[in-house]
């Protein structure tokens, strides 16, 4: 019984072998084929599908079971999953290198001003042939139909006013009271947040004014949204201020330090975070400045801020009146609220409510205001 086994066994692995043999021969000669004659894509992948249907075609009439065709087709699979793996990685690899490149290029100062630049001329080359600038104020790229926009105020917020008398003054205030207040859209005056702004603190306001026209991040670097009483100021940057006021008694400007080398220059007089912000807030990227001399505004003006959850206003120099007004929906529950700032005082206005304006206090020192806002979910 043992001869004849064994004489079995190697009978059946001598038909293995050869037609294993004849499968990849077949393969190689047809590949060979399909590589040598100028066919589409679409017409060799059909070729190969036929090409493998006539040889699982061949094995079943030659007496082969499944486990046998299975066997004989491994290389063939082995072949075909090696190419897969190889097409995955290098397209992983032109993947990871396109991201270092993104990463390094928007980290990376020259390189991410370089990029600023042309990217900036290639859209305004663009534009005359596509207008994009519908898509620059827009917060999703595609709208969702089934979302509706929740009203921003109702009367039940409304109904914070009824316990509110007028700014709370506080010191070394705790995070866990500041959120309350904020969701609250109470405003408050913390008293104690420039205590470490040295450098700001003792400069005078014309040096102030100065650092404008002489830091070179500031000379550079682009302002928005630029106010003045004088409309013909040019160019409208805070470096003309120092020889456009000189010899003018009354007069003002208000500008957002918008663009990265200016934004950071002036952190670095206030800090990134001011101490009283609690964790939930986030820090908007920009920051705003507001220079006054005389009594130039008389009357209250509305200051530009962007719609965020709150604003800090922090009286650096001088004396300025602010006037908050409630949202038009709370007209009928809440009255507006005014509030004199004084050296070292900082105003926080939930703007969920609360919209904010100023006007000069008779007789004050020159003034500087440094403000910024922040966002929470």
């Amino acid at each position: 019984m043992s001869k004849v086994t064994a004489l079995r066994t190697r009978k059946w692995r001598e038909d293995n072998l050869g037609a294993s043999c004849l499968v990849c021969k077949k393969l190689q000669v047809f590949f060979k084929m399909s590589q040598e004659e100028k066919l589409t894509k679409e017409e060799k992948l059909r070729l190969i599908d036929q090409e493998i249907n006539n040889l699982h075609d061949f094995c079943v009439k030659s007496g082969f079971s499944p486990e046998q065709i299975r066997s004989l087709s491994a290389p063939v699979v082995r072949r075909s999953a090696r190419g897969w793996l190889k097409t995955w990685f290098w397209r992983l690899l032109k993947l990871s290198l396109l991201v270092t490149a993104a990463v390094v290029c928007y980290n990376w100062d020259p390189a991410y001003r370089k990029a600023a630049i042309y990217g900036k001329l290639a859209l305004m080359k663009v534009l005359p042939y596509w207008d994009w600038t519908y898509l620059y104020n827009e917060e999703c790229l595609i709208n969702n139909p089934y979302y509706v926009q929740p009203p921003h105020l109702t009367q039940e917020d409304c109904e914070v006013c009824l316990e509110i008398s007028g700014v709370k003054r506080m010191k070394n205030v705790d995070h866990a009271d500041i959120s309350d207040l904020l969701l609250d859209n109470e405003p408050f005056v913390v008293t104690d947040a420039q205590l470490d702004w040295t450098e700001l603190n003792q400069i005078t306001f014309h040096d102030f004014l100065k650092l404008f026209s002489t830091q070179e991040a500031f000379k550079t670097s682009g302002v928005c949204d630029f106010h003045s009483e004088d409309k013909t100021m040019t160019p409208r940057h805070p470096s003309v201020l120092p020889t456009a006021t000189q010899g003018k008694a009354d007069w003002y400007a208000l500008w957002k330090n918008c663009e990265r080398e200016g934004v950071r220059l002036m952190r670095k007089f206030y800090g990134t975070r001011p101490y009283f912000l609690p964790p939930m807030v986030e820090s908007h990227e920009s920051n705003w400045v507001f220079v006054s001399e005389g009594q130039i505004i008389k009357h209250f003006v509305p200051l530009p801020f962007e719609e965020h959850s709150v604003v800090w206003l922090a009286q650096v120099k001088g004396s300025v009146l602010y006037r908050l007004e409630p949202d038009s929906i709370c007209e009928a529950t809440c009255k507006h609220i005014d509030v004199t700032l004084k050296p070292g005082d900082t105003l926080v206005v939930p703007q969920n409510l609360w919209a904010v304006q100023l006007k000069n206090v008779k007789d004050s020192e020159p003034t500087v205001v440094i403000a910024a806002t922040g966002v929470w979910d």
